[in-house]
C-alpha cells in the first residue's frame, strides 16, 4: 500500500487543504490496520505508531475551514467508503439484514452545547408510531452521555446477539447498535478506546451505519458546528454514485441556539436560532430554515434546553412524561422531522402525532420491552464466563 500520511499532512492537512475520495480512502484503510489482523502485512509499522499517526491524520483533517471548501466532501465520502469496504464487510455482523426497511437517526456529538437526549427519544417515538427505527450511536466521547449511555442508564444491554437486535425491529420497530461493538465495526476503538478526542471518526460513525444499505433508504443525521450540512449531503451523493450507499432521503440538519448562529448543535433546534436542513431526495439537493413556528410550537430559551447535570435522567423523564417544559417540545420537534421522512406528513401535523404517541406512554414501553430482551442476552453470557475468564 503506497501511503506516506506525512507528506499528505505537509501538503494538504497543515494547509487547510481537503483529501480527495482517493486519499481519504487510503487514510480510512490506514486507520483501519491496527484492528485488523488481516490488513497488517500492508503497512510495515510498529502497531502503536499506527494508532498514533492515524489519530493525527484523523484530528488534521478535521477541521472547520476545511470544510467549508467546495471539495471537502470527497473526503467524508472516500474515508467512510473505505469503513463500508474494510470493516463493515469483514465484520462477523456486518451488512445487518432486517426484515423491513428502516430509518436511522443519529448525531455527529461533538458540539458545543449539552442538550438531552433528543435523537434517541425522537427515535423511540417514531418506532411507537410504527416507523422501523435501528438506531445507530456511541457511548459520549468529548459529552460524558451519549445514546449508549442514555439506553444503558434505561437499562438496555449494549451488545446483545444480532438475533435480538432483528427481533426488536419485527416487535417493536426500535433496536439498537452500538458503534463499538466490534461484531459490527472496529472504527470507534480509534476513537472511544484510545484518542478519546474529536475527529473525523465524528463524522464517520453516523454515516456508517452496519445496516445492509439496501434497507437504509432514508436518514436523519444531525451535524455539528464544525461541518456545513450541505458537505454531508455531497458525500452521500458520491457514495450513492459509487455504488456503497443507497440513501433515496436524507435530512441533514444542525440546530442553531442564538439568532447569529454562531454555534451549533447536531439535532433541530426550536430555539431562536432555528435549523438549517439540507435535504437530499433522489439525488437531488435542497436547503432550507426551520424555526419552532414550523413544527406548530412556540419558540424556547436556550437555558430550558439544558438537560442539568443528570442528562440521561433527565432524557428518561422527557420519555416517561414527566417533564413537559421546553425539553419535551424539542423531541417532538426532532419526531416530527422522522415522521415527515417516514410519511410525507407535514411538520406540524407531525409535531402533533409525536405529542400523542409520547403522552401515550408507549415510547417508553417500547424501551423497556426492548431492554428486557437485550438483558437475556448479557445474562447468557454471563453464564458462559468461566471462573478463570475464559468462554
Amino acid at each position: 500500500m503506497q501511503f506516506d500520511l506525512n507528506t499528505l499532512l505537509k501538503k494538504k492537512g497543515y494547509q487547510n487543504k481537503p483529501l480527495s475520495f482517493e486519499e481519504a480512502y487510503l487514510l480510512g484503510v490506514f486507520s483501519l490496520v491496527p484492528y485488523l489482523p488481516e490488513l497488517q502485512y500492508i503497512i510495515d509499522l510498529p502497531t502503536e505508531r499506527l494508532i498514533i499517526q492515524s489519530i493525527a491524520g484523523l484530528c488534521t483533517f478535521h477541521n472547520h475551514s476545511l470544510y467549508e471548501k467546495e471539495n471537502s466532501g470527497e473526503q467524508i465520502a472516500g474515508i467512510c467508503a473505505a469503513i463500508f469496504d474494510y470493516d463493515i464487510n469483514s465484520a462477523s455482523n456486518g451488512f445487518l439484514t432486517p426484515s423491513k426497511d428502516v430509518i436511522d437517526n443519529c448525531g455527529m456529538g461533538g458540539d458545543l452545547c449539552r442538550t438531552p437526549n433528543l435523537s434517541t427519544i425522537a427515535a423511540l417515538i417514531a418506532a411507537a408510531g410504527e416507523i422501523p427505527m435501528l438506531k445507530h450511536g456511541s457511548p459520549g466521547n468529548t459529552d460524558n452521555v451519549g445514546s449508549s449511555d442514555f439506553l444503558e442508564y434505561c437499562g438496555v444491554y449494549l451488545f446483545p446477539e444480532k438475533t435480538t437486535i432483528l427481533g426488536g425491529i419485527d416487535k417493536y420497530n426500535f433496536a439498537y447498535i452500538d458503534a463499538l461493538d466490534e461484531n459490527y465495526k472496529r472504527i470507534h476503538l480509534l476513537s472511544h478506546g484510545k484518542a478519546k478526542l474529536a475527529h473525523m471518526n465524528d463524522i464517520i460513525g453516523p454515516i456508517t451505519h452496519p445496516i445492509n444499505p439496501t434497507f437504509l433508504r432514508k436518514k436523519v443525521l444531525g451535524v455539528n458546528h464544525l461541518v456545513p450540512p450541505q458537505r454531508v449531503a455531497e458525500a452521500y451523493c458520491l457514495l450513492n454514485e459509487y455504488g456503497i450507499i443507497n440513501l433515496d432521503h436524507g435530512l441533514f440538519i444542525r440546530g442553531y441556539n442564538t439568532p447569529d448562529r454562531s454555534d451549533g448543535i447536531d439535532e433541530a433546534s426550536i430555539t431562536a436560532g432555528g435549523t438549517k436542513v439540507v435535504e437530499l431526495e433522489r439525488g437531488k439537493i435542497e436547503s432550507y430554515h426551520l424555526f419552532a413556528r414550523d413544527f406548530g410550537l412556540e419558540e424556547i430559551d436556550v437555558k430550558e434546553l439544558s438537560p442539568g447535570i443528570n442528562k440521561a435522567e433527565t432524557s428518561r423523564k422527557i420519555l416517561t412524561g414527566e417533564i413537559t417544559d421546553g425539553k419535551k417540545d424539542a423531541a417532538l420537534a426532532n419526531a416530527s422531522l422522522l415522521i415527515y421522512l417516514a410519511n410525507a406528513t407535514s411538520l406540524k401535523k407531525g409535531t402533533s402525532l409525536a405529542r400523542e404517541i409520547l403522552e401515550s406512554k408507549r415510547p417508553s414501553e417500547i424501551l423497556m420491552h426492548y431492554a428486557s430482551d437485550t438483558i437475556k442476552d448479557k445474562r447468557s453470557y454471563n453464564c458462559n464466563i468461566t471462573e478463570d475468564g475464559g468462554k
